[in-house]
């Protein structure tokens, strides 16, 4: 079965693909592989104000300019020092805090689930459509045509439109908490977290820095993945926004524009909750700095991010501040622990060099990225799996071929196609 035929769905196979799930579990369990790692044992993990870093590697030049730089900024008695009320970070979330290649963004791997493979929704015809034709992108590795990003971000806020701030994280929260990172063993999204930066976000926190997220994916979806693990208030989160308005002004007006309040009495919106409406923007490139500006009305001194996208973030905390300043960029450049890209990395590398920006090597500068027991793919027990890392996970048990080109879904057995 190719990964474009889109068979019809069913409840029936989606138990199916949990029951395949649960066997590769049992199995991975009976072969004695690693257990996964959970959200509380992540929450563990701290950096004390000295910087006992664990994850690092000690030769890494990155982490040593930034002990440097958080040594003068926080000594008093040195012409750098920063005060703590303007000791402020920034940091992206895709590809600095989260994985972001297995196999892509996190935010389109939520739109593919909310559309393709959650029960409780039913998208239209022209979304379901939408939402196929990008999971065939992402799968095969296919570039996103001109104008998806848009599209993705105005299809996935209308996929949550109507529902409460708190559903909508609690609805990602259990998503994290369940669903397994594509091709790569021992991992759900909710753990799939750069084990070095937890540690850096701690250590700028031990030396009271305040922390903020400056990312591209939806603000309530970052409140489900940050929550817990790092120590950022709710409040420290910029993020892509969606309008939010009352449930009858969504009802009755099917709005999917800016709402306009005005026109509505407190007697119309009394008692009324408060829900999710239609994308409202993108916080990424320049539109960072704007968030930023408008949120925080001063220049934060350190930021981090991974691409282009942050670019503007960093040119904006490092020229004309009055204070000491310094952006790392998190180079992809891991192709053994992770699916790095190296014509990303090097055109990131490149840029640090030309702007005074702090390149950081995934490869070279990280003792681990996930933990020991996350492997670049699903480990092979003999003659019971075989996993080609670069194509879609294939799994032969007992002789009985199944293929499971995204998560175990579509499901190929023998002569038998069984549907989502």
């Amino acid at each position: 079965m190719s990964n474009s035929t889109y068979p019809t769905h069913s409840k029936d196979s989606r138990r199916m693909k949990h029951l395949l799930v649960a066997f590769l579990c049992l199995l991975a369990f009976a072969t004695g592989l690693s257990a996964q790692s959970t959200r509380a044992d992540l929450a563990k993990i701290r950096v004390s104000k000295e910087g006992n870093f664990k994850y690092w590697n000690s030769n890494s030049p990155a982490l040593q300019q930034l002990k440097d730089f958080v040594a003068d900024v926080t000594n008093e008695n040195s012409d750098k020092f920063v005060p703590v009320c303007d000791r402020i970070a920034t940091f992206d979330v895709d590809g600095t805090l989260l994985c972001e290649t297995a196999p892509y963004y996190f935010n389109w791997i939520l739109f593919i689930h909310r559309f393709l493979y959650d029960d409780t929704f039913s998208p239209t015809e022209e979304q379901l459509s939408f939402a196929k034709e990008v999971e065939d992108c992402v799968m095969n590795q296919k570039s996103m045509p001109e104008g998806w990003g848009d599209r993705q971000q105005e299809e996935q806020a209308m996929g949550f439109a109507g529902l409460t701030q708190k559903e909508v994280e609690d609805y990602v929260t259990n998503f994290i908490e369940t669903e397994p990172v594509w091709n790569l063993s021992n991992l759900t999204w909710g753990t799939a977290l750069y084990w070095p930066m937890i540690e850096v976000v701690s250590y700028l926190v031990a030396n009271d820095f305040q922390v903020y997220i400056c990312s591209g994916v939806d603000r309530d979806v970052c409140h489900a993945i940050v929550k817990d693990i790092y120590d950022i208030p709710r409040y420290r989160i910029m993020a892509s926004d969606v309008y939010y308005l009352p449930e009858n002004l969504l009802k009755e007006k099917d709005y999917k524009g800016a709402p306009f309040f005005e026109s509505y009495s407190f007697d119309q919106l009394k008692g009324q909750r408060v829900v999710r409406g239609a994308f409202k923007n993108l916080c990424t490139s320049f539109n960072k700095v704007d968030a930023i500006t408008r949120e925080l009305a001063q220049k934060p001194i350190l930021a981090w991010g991974n691409s282009t996208g942050d670019f503007p973030m960093f040119e904006f905390i490092t020229v004309d501040n009055p204070y000491p300043s310094i952006a790392f960029c998190l180079l992809c450049d891991d192709t053994d622990r992770e699916f790095g890209n190296p014509s990303k990395a090097e055109k990131c590398k490149n840029a640090c060099e030309q702007n005074g920006w702090i390149g950081v090597s995934m490869h070279d500068e990280w003792a681990t990225i996930y933990g020991p027991e996350v492997q670049r793919q699903i480990p092979t027990a003999v003659n019971a799996i075989n996993l080609d890392a670069t194509q879609a996970p294939v799994y032969n048990l007992q002789g009985q071929r199944v293929t499971s080109p995204f998560r175990g879904v579509n499901i190929q057995s023998g002569k038998k196609y069984l549907s989502r």
